[in-house]
This record gives structure tokens, C-alpha cells and sequence, in this order.
């Protein structure tokens, strides 16, 4: 049975949030943002191992207070960042490879420590079908109508939403595929804005499987505003 490792990544400044507290320590319902999603894969059957990755700034706090404040039974492994998130995953990634004495079996879960709603069942999901492929992501397509433009204000062109899809995570890969991909980007100066995209410039191909509504970024206050909701809804 492959090991699978949960790389958690919170390296968010919440800028867009509008806060000075970080979206990931943000407190929903008496929970912070980030304890809510390592919770989450602590609770999964089928997570062997975690890593959170935060800003080297963060670390005694998310030592010292968060973390200390939270009964988790998954091992867990904190890790510091690097300036972008390709640095803090491969950071994470290289953790991994560093505590396994067999990475040809190893299976990642790299996910955004401010996903909170993420489910088991989707979690399942994207572990099957990395079984079968090696590498999948969770995706929505696109239901609106979706403009190009270069000035940001007058229409370029309209796209085919058809072939359009919101990644998602968690982004489910073998631990040496990812490696691989990471670098060969480093090898060719590439910078992609999640893992899935550093593996097609790798040419590998990524699965995708249909993601959730409600696996949101909480990245805004009206995501806050939503993310109350889930959890009434949840209560309830």
C-alpha cells in the first residue's frame, strides 16, 4: 500500500481579504481557517502523513499556539516556505522525499490550507483515479460566460466555456512523478500557478475528476460571509 501525504500549503497573506490577521488564521466559528482544513485530512482514513507548509515567519506561531491548541492524531511535519508557492510545495515535496525511504509508491495530496470544505469523498475520489493515471485534480467547468481581454477593458474575444474548468484541490500526484515535473520547471525557468500546470509543461498528463461547489478558496469577505454558511448548513 503506497504512503499519502497531505501538503498542505498556507503561505497566504489575505490581501484580499482586507485583514491584517491571515486568511489561514482567520477564526470560523471559534476554528481557524487552517486547523479546519489539517483537520479534514487528519480525520481521512487514507492519510498517512501531513505536511503544512507556511512562511518561515509563521512557524513558532503555527507550532507554538496553533497547533498546540489542537489534538491531531496524523503525524505531522511543519515545513517553511519559500518566496512563491511553486517554492513552498517543492519545499514540501522535497520534506517528503526526505522522510521516505521508498518514494516510488508515494502518493502526495497538495492542498490549499484555506480549502477548508474539501470532503472525504472527494479526497477518495482523486486518490482512485491517481491510482489508475499517476497524477488528477478535481475540476468544475466553467458555467458562465467567460471574456478574454488584454487592457482589461474592452472585449477581446469570447471563450469557448465549454472547454474551460476551475481547478481545484487537492492535486493527487505519485511523489516521484511531481518531482520530476518540478525539475524539469526548474531546469527551464518555468513558473505555473498550481501543480497540475508545472506537470503539462512536463508533458504528463493530468486526470481530472469532478470537483465540489463548495470546495472554495476563501480568499475574499464574501467568501467568509459563504463559508458561515457551509458550516450552519452543515450544522443543521
Amino acid at each position: 500500500m503506497p504512503r499519502r501525504i497531505a501538503v498542505v500549503v498556507a503561505g497566504g497573506k489575505g490581501l484580499r481579504m482586507q485583514s491584517e490577521v491571515k486568511k489561514q488564521f482567520m477564526v470560523l466559528d471559534g476554528i481557524p481557517v487552517l486547523m479546519r482544513t489539517l483537520m479534514v485530512f487528519d480525520s481521512h482514513p487514507h492519510v498517512d502523513d501531513m505536511v503544512l507548509v507556511v512562511p518561515a515567519s509563521d512557524l513558532k506561531f503555527c507550532r507554538d499556539e496553533l497547533l498546540a491548541a489542537f489534538d491531531l492524531s496524523t503525524p505531522l511535519h511543519l515545513v517553511a516556505g519559500g518566496v512563491t508557492r511553486q517554492d513552498s510545495v517543492r519545499n514540501g515535496l522535497t520534506h517528503v522525499a526526505g522522510i521516505l525511504g521508498d518514494k516510488t509508491s508515494a502518493v502526495v495530496l497538495v492542498h490549499d490550507g484555506v480549502r477548508p470544505f474539501v470532503s472525504a469523498a472527494l479526497i477518495d475520489t482523486c486518490l482512485d483515479a491517481a491510482k489508475d493515471t499517476g497524477a488528477c485534480i478535481p475540476a468544475l467547468q466553467v458555467s458562465d460566460t467567460v471574456k478574454e481581454s488584454c487592457d482589461g477593458n474592452t472585449i477581446d474575444r469570447t471563450l469557448d466555456r465549454s472547454k474551460l474548468f476551475r481547478a481545484q484541490t487537492p492535486q493527487v500526484f505519485g511523489l516521484n512523478t511531481i518531482l520530476g515535473a518540478f525539475d524539469h520547471a526548474a531546469a527551464t525557468g518555468f513558473s505555473g500557478t498550481d501543480e497540475a500546470s508545472i506537470l503539462e509543461h512536463a508533458g504528463i498528463p493530468v486526470r481530472m475528476v469532478p470537483g465540489e461547489r463548495f470546495n472554495i478558496k476563501l480568499t475574499t469577505p464574501e467568501d467568509l460571509d459563504l463559508a458561515g454558511y457551509l458550516l450552519k448548513r452543515k450544522a443543521t
